[in-house]
C-alpha cells in the first residue's frame, strides 16, 4: 500500500512540476525582447530588458514617445494598455501579482532631450492589490543620480482621474494630468503628459517629471520603469 502512494505522489509531483513551461522572471533572458514568464498558474507576456548591468530586468512601464495616451481610468490601469516593445503600462494587477510572488527590486531609467540619462535604484519594491488600491507598500533603499523621486511617495494609494485616493481635498490625478500615487504634492509624475522638455508654469507638474533631477517643469524624452527578483 505504501509502495502505491509513493508512486501516485511522485506522479502527482511530477505533473505539478511539468506544469512550470517558462521561468518565473526574465533572468534566463539573452537579449532585449518579448518572452513569456509564469508566475504561479498564470502565463504573461513581457519585455525583458538585457542592455543594462547584471541580470535582465523585466520593464513595467515605458514612455518613449507621444503615441499612447497616458491620461487613463482605473480599469485601463488595472489592465495595462500599450504595446510592450513600444510605450506601455503593464497593468497594476499584473505588478502586484509579479511584486508579491517574491522580492523585487525596482530601477527607473530617466533621459532627457539632450541625451544625458540618470537612474534611481530601490533594493525592494511591491504594491498592494486592489482591495489595498495598489498602495505603494514596500520601497527599499534608494540609490542612484537622479535623486530620490518616490520615497514620498510610500504607503500612497495609486489615484486615477476616476478613483481619486489621494490625500489632498483636490483630485491630483486630474490636477497633474497622470494617475500615480499622489499624496497632496509629488515629486515624480511618470504617468503625467509627454511634454518635450521645458514647459510653460500653467503646466507645472504634469509632465513626466522626476522633481529631483530637472524638477518639475520639465518632461523627459524617455523612461522605463523596471523591476527584477532581488538577489
Amino acid at each position: 500500500m505504501k509502495t502505491i502512494l509513493c508512486i501516485v505522489m511522485s506522479v502527482v509531483y511530477l505533473a505539478l512540476a511539468t506544469d512550470k513551461q517558462y521561468p518565473d522572471s526574465c533572468s534566463t533572458a539573452t537579449a532585449s525582447g518579448i518572452y513569456k514568464i509564469q508566475v504561479g498558474d498564470q502565463i504573461l507576456s513581457v519585455y525583458c530588458e538585457a542592455g543594462y548591468e547584471g541580470n535582465p530586468w523585466l520593464v513595467i512601464q515605458r514612455r518613449s514617445d507621444i503615441s499612447v495616451n497616458f491620461y487613463r481610468n482605473w480599469a485601463a490601469y488595472k489592465q495595462g494598455f500599450g504595446e510592450l516593445d513600444k510605450s506601455f503600462f503593464i497593468g497594476l494587477d499584473t505588478l502586484h501579482l509579479l511584486t508579491t510572488s517574491q522580492p523585487h527590486e525596482l530601477y527607473v531609467h530617466l533621459q532627457d532631450f539632450e541625451g544625458q540619462t540618470r537612474y534611481a535604484s530601490y533594493d525592494l519594491f511591491a504594491i498592494g492589490s486592489e482591495a489595498d488600491s495598489y498602495s505603494l507598500n514596500t520601497l527599499g533603499n534608494y540609490s542612484g543620480t537622479a535623486g530620490d523621486g518616490l520615497k514620498f511617495h510610500q504607503y500612497v494609494k495609486f489615484s486615477t482621474y476616476d478613483r481619486d485616493n489621494d490625500d489632498s481635498v483636490r483630485n491630483s490625478a486630474v490636477d497633474y494630468t497622470g494617475a500615480w500615487w499622489y499624496k497632496t504634492t509629488h515629486y515624480s509624475n511618470l504617468n503625467g503628459l509627454y511634454l518635450k522638455g521645458d514647459f510653460d508654469i500653467d503646466q507645472v507638474g504634469r509632465g513626466i517629471t522626476w522633481y529631483h533631477w530637472r524638477g518639475d517643469q520639465y518632461s523627459y524624452k524617455e523612461v522605463h520603469m523596471m523591476i527584477r527578483p532581488k538577489k
